[in-house]
């Protein structure tokens, strides 16, 4: 029984020393940046798109075809 006790006990510090442990906390923190720089990347590139498309290559195309 004692023998199972000190296991247990065993166990419960080393379960308590891993959630303690912050030494992966940096990794997560710059994965949080990382997807936050993509999204933001993401949604700039789509506004971009939609503004070039909807003002910028109709108004060159009808320039061009004034041309001729």
């Amino acid at each position: 029984m004692k023998h199972l006790k000190n296991k247990l006990y065993t166990c419960k510090q080393k379960l308590c020393k891993t959630f303690t442990d912050e030494t992966g906390d940096f990794y997560i923190s710059d994965a949080v940046k990382i997807i936050i720089a993509v999204v933001l990347g993401s949604l700039v590139l789509a506004a971009l798109t939609a503004i070039f498309n909807n003002t910028v290559i109709p108004g060159v195309t009808q320039r061009i075809q004034s041309l001729f």
